[in-house]
């Protein structure tokens, strides 16, 4: 018979058997927690919104290409403020043909000028004023009017863009300037020794974008009216874009075109005649491009080797050297441009054997955008061209401002 003294024993020995495992209940806690602060962040993210501000205007049908080929061109626009204004400090071109592997970044500082607005402003401007000189010309247009320009200085259309306000560009990237980019990643380019490191500044603003550093902004997205303009439709594909731009950058070696440098500024005395302007040099930029371009070219369209021919028949004069541009810095060859006999009405679009150059007149409808005569077969003058373009009086209404 157990006396007292044994049952108190057992009852003691019951009592030591219950114990509390303190490691797996901090990482319960420590599990918690970090959930709790993913939530936290995805929350702030969410705030930070991705709008297609040219989607408002439906002008995304004139400016960004509905073509889904192997060649992708992403416009990147940084803006900050300077005088309690904002204006664009550089922005970039980046081309991919990711079944060939190769690539070309273009850097374009806001401080160059581009002399083809001339028509609406007289002279030259800065690209950093791109956006103000829209919303001059007409309010509320200036996004719109600044990628139309970025389109015409570069000689193309794009395919995608990303437009980074100075409140998403503080927050994603505190004390980040274009001179703290360093040149760490001159090493992966293909000249990138060669180049201004103010360059670089588009890696090193991708490099900040990882989830961590995101998630170390947390209080500033939470309270922040930041925005970011693309025609990407979610914060999360703007993010991913930039990781997969940086990741194409690091492992395909491509070239940098550098607008900043020398060999692609023309200087003129300022029209105040203190100081120089530096504008840029376009045909110097479309030689090079042009040597990259056609390296990247979707192989569909290599196969078709179309030669081009564009006449001018609106009664407004640069219309076939702009078009001819456009087309060229798509991967076609224009063969000859020129004022066409008689005015007309109407632009038609002549191509006797239609279908061996199918993915050719595609490319080229793209930078056309409206719908147009297309006649299988040539015009009543002498032309030797597969695709040959005749442009009517309808041209310079197609997109204005």
């Amino acid at each position: 018979m157990a006396t007292k003294r044994d049952r108190y024993r057992t009852k003691v020995n019951k009592k030591k058997k219950i114990h509390i495992n303190t490691g797996r209940l901090f990482a319960f806690f420590f599990i918690i927690c970090i959930v709790g602060y993913l939530v936290y962040g995805y929350i702030a993210l969410r705030d930070i919104k991705s709008v297609d501000i040219l989607g408002k205007s439906n002008s995304n049908y004139y400016l960004l290409s509905e073509r889904k080929d192997q060649l992708e061109k992403t416009l990147i626009v940084f803006e900050e403020e300077y005088n309690e204004r904002e204006k664009i400090s550089m922005a970039y071109l980046y081309a991919q043909n990711k079944e060939k592997g190769s690539s070309v970044l273009v850097y374009i500082p806001g401080w160059v000028e581009y002399s083809g607005v001339k028509e609406d402003f007289g002279s030259s401007i800065p690209v950093a004023s791109f956006r103000f000189a829209g919303d001059f010309l007409q309010e509320g247009r200036g996004y719109e009017y600044a990628i139309w320009q970025f389109e015409q200085l570069l000689g193309g259309n794009i395919d995608e863009y990303i437009w980074v306000t100075p409140q998403a560009r503080n927050i994603f990237s505190q004390n980040l300037d274009a001179s703290s980019a360093g040149s760490v990643y001159a090493q992966y380019y293909s000249n990138g020794f060669e180049v201004n490191q103010e360059a670089f500044f588009l890696n090193v603003f991708a490099s900040r974008l990882g989830w961590f550093n995101l998630l170390k902004s947390t209080p500033q997205l939470k309270d922040s009216n930041a925005e970011i303009y693309s025609s990407l439709s979610t914060l999360g594909g703007v993010i991913s874009r930039f990781g997969q731009i940086q990741s194409d950058i690091l492992s395909s070696t491509p070239y940098l075109i550098d607008l900043s440098s020398s060999k692609y500024l023309s200087q003129q005395e300022s029209l105040s005649g203190v100081g120089i302007t530096s504008y840029v040099n376009v045909d110097e930029y479309d030689a090079v491009w042009r040597e990259f371009i056609d390296n990247m070219l979707d192989r569909e369209l290599e196969k078709e080797q179309v030669r081009v021919e564009v006449y001018n028949g609106s009664g407004m004069t640069g219309y076939a050297g702009q078009y001819a541009r456009k087309i060229r810095n798509s991967g076609c060859e224009v063969v000859r441009y020129d004022n066409a006999p008689q005015l007309e009405e109407k632009t038609k679009f002549y191509v006797p054997k239609m279908e061996n150059f199918k993915n050719s007149l595609d490319v080229i409808l793209e930078l056309f955008p409206g719908t147009y005569e297309i006649i299988e077969g040539r015009p009543s003058f002498m032309t030797t061209g597969d695709i040959v373009i005749i442009l009517g009086k309808d041209i310079p209404t197609v997109y204005s401002f």
